[in-house]
């Protein structure tokens, strides 16, 4: 729109004078090729002409068309007035012509002029709207900007103010000149006022002060005030309650542009619960050092690097070094434990990155020769953060316990030792005492049978009461030789003599027998060679634990398996009965502590396997060879 204004306002003069020229001279071609019809009347077309230039060339151009137009008209279509020939008629013709010309061209310019007017207030109004329109754009933009920065303001304060009451912190001002104080809403409640208190801040601030910290703040601001420098300050106030605060007082100074010093911004953050944690951090602390020095165990504490940091005294005296030589060193500074240093530091380092508690222990040998052992239980401390920080170990002097186990695992060796010795003493005295029974007692109640028998041959016929009471002996005898036969094989079964195989068949056939209950012997090897000590074990182990499921069992089926495999005889019994609970096994048990015993002094291993309802296996492994 400005180019089109322009290019309009600066065009050139000499359009308007060559349109005036053009348009008369056409009028006046025209005329002259036409001048038959147009004779009468010319004036319509060099009033067009002159139209035509005020409409183009505007007011100047207009008169010089109605001065051609004048001339030509004059000229050729009246008596000229350069002639000097007055004819009233033609004078009249040319006046009103020119003055025709005149209101005509001037109608015409005016009315150009008007609509130029018209429209170059057109263009000032457009170019005035779209000013406007950049105006209230540029207001609009400045008011969503003004809008947007009052938002933010509002969220600032309102987040300022809520972080002010999340941190328990107040923020104040203080003018010297005008001495002013001015406090934030979170500054009066950590004060215990309300902000529409009518009391002055000076006032409140005097009533709140504690007796000993009032002066000592007071010398802290004077001090930064002659000095124009910032302060920081901890004091205590006192509640209405009578409960005491701890506040953090730190000011900034304020300087005008011109560098004047005009007072103080700063904040005053409420610490109450800082300080309390540090004073339980510390009770925490003293209870741990007086724990930890009275502590009959050994106390070591690890940083990141593994390097003791604390060691206590019974640490000291356990391990026999000195204090300086044990605290801010490595491990490898002294070492006297049966394991490597890198063994210990990992399990340390594991601590710390799994955070999982780990023990250890082992024999640690004192700069003296000396042994000791320890148990160490080892736990991680965290920091704030849930990271680890420490390893904080806890070493127990074992070395009384470890001599008392030992001196227990003698003591144990030696009861075995002697129980093999008694188990042997007896089996030796059961075999002596059946042999004497069979070779003696057996043989003489056979040979009196049959002097019995004889007897009653030879004197039968002569009474029959004599007779009656020889059958009656000799029934008698024949019990009394059943009893010792019994008492011989409860002794020491003569089929034990044949092997172990042998004793096994004869034992679970004796059990089905008298027991009716159905057994069965499996063997998976029939040369199956053991020693008597060996063989004898594992008869009375199979005899014991088949009189065990007559009484206690009530099974109906029992399957005895005996097999070998790499020097060890394996013997498994295993029965369909109640079962029990393996854990709760009654102390006095001793059928199957006598297994046990027995299997131990051998060098074996016994499993037992049991469920209530599930019936009950017993697995037996013993060396082939003694």
């Amino acid at each position: 729109m400005w180019i089109i204004k322009l290019s309009q306002s600066n065009k050139p003069t000499i359009v308007g004078y060559a349109a005036a020229l053009f348009s008369v001279a056409l009028a006046f071609f025209v005329l002259s090729v036409m001048r038959p019809q147009f004779s009468a009347a010319p004036t319509p077309l060099f009033l067009c002409a002159i139209m035509f230039t005020a409409w183009v060339g505007g007011t100047g151009p207009c008169f010089f068309s109605i001065v051609l137009s004048v001339l030509a008209y004059d000229y050729f279509f009246v008596t000229p007035l350069h002639s000097f020939v007055i004819n009233g008629r033609h004078s009249f013709r040319i006046l009103f012509f020119s003055m025709a010309a005149i209101f005509i061209g001037g109608l015409a310019a005016a009315q150009q002029s008007a609509v130029r007017s018209a429209k170059r207030a057109s263009d000032k109004l457009a170019l005035a709207i779209d000013d406007l329109k950049s105006v209230n754009l540029k207001l609009e933009m400045e008011n969503t900007e003004r809008n947007r920065i009052h938002e933010s303001l509002r969220y600032s304060e309102a987040f300022l103010t809520e972080g002010q009451k999340i941190s328990r912190t107040g923020s104040w001002r203080w003018n010297i000149e005008v001495h002013s104080l001015e406090w934030s809403d979170e500054h009066y409640r950590i004060f215990g006022y309300e902000p529409s208190s009518d009391m002055s801040c000076f006032e409140m601030y005097s009533s709140r002060a504690h007796p000993t910290d009032h002066l000592l703040l007071a010398n802290v601001v004077k001090e930064a005030v002659a000095k124009k420098q910032r302060f920081e300050c901890d004091y205590r106030i006192i509640l209405s309650a009578g409960s005491i605060r701890f506040l953090r007082g730190i000011g900034m100074p304020v300087f005008s542009r011109n560098d004047h010093f005009e007072g103080y911004i700063g904040v005053t953050v409420d610490i109450t619960a800082q300080r309390q944690a540090e004073d339980s951090l510390r009770k925490s602390e003293q209870e741990f050092r007086t724990l930890a020095e009275n502590s009959p165990d050994g106390v070591i504490r690890y940083d990141r690097d593994c390097k003791r940091i604390y060691v206590n005294p019974a640490h000291l005296r356990n391990m026999g070094v000195e204090y300086d030589d044990a605290v801010n060193v490595t491990l490898d500074s002294y070492w006297g434990a049966d394991m490597t240093v890198d063994e210990y530091r990992a399990i340390l380092r594991s601590v710390m990155t799994t955070g999982q508690p780990a023990e250890v222990s082992g024999r640690w040998t004192r700069p003296d020769g000396g042994i000791v052992f320890f148990a160490v239980h080892a736990v991680a401390e965290f920091d704030s953060k849930g990271e680890a920080e420490s390893v904080l170990a806890i070493s127990r002097n074992i070395t009384s316990i470890i001599e008392a186990e030992n001196q227990l695992r003698q003591s144990q060796k030696l009861l075995r030792q002697l129980a093999d010795r008694s188990e042997t003493s007896i089996e030796d005295e059961r075999k002596h005492i059946a042999r004497e029974l069979h070779d003696d007692l057996a043989q003489h109640l056979s040979a009196l049978r049959m002097n019995v028998s004889v007897m009653k041959l030879e004197f039968g016929h002569l009474s029959s009461a004599f007779s009656g009471q020889a059958e009656t002996m000799i029934e008698r005898l024949d019990a009394t030789i059943k009893i010792a036969r019994n008492v011989i094989t409860a002794l020491r079964p003569t089929a034990l003599d044949m092997g172990i195989v042998q004793a096994l068949e004869w034992l679970v056939k004796d059990f089905s027998t008298h027991k009716e209950i159905s057994c069965r012997l499996h063997i998976h090897d029939e040369n199956l060679i053991l020693s008597d000590r060996s063989a004898t074990a594992i008869f009375r182990i199979a005899q014991e634990s088949l009189r065990n499921i007559s009484r206690h069992a009530e099974a109906c089926n029992v399957d005895v398996n005996l097999s070998h495999k790499d020097g060890m005889c394996l013997l498994a019994i295993r029965d369909d009965g109640r079962g029990f609970n393996t854990t709760n096994v009654p102390f006095n048990s001793f059928g199957l502590m006598g297994i046990k015993e027995r299997v131990l002094i051998l060098g074996g291993k016994v499993e037992i396997e049991s469920e209530e309802g599930q019936g009950t296996t017993i697995r037996v492994n013993i060396p082939t060879t003694e």
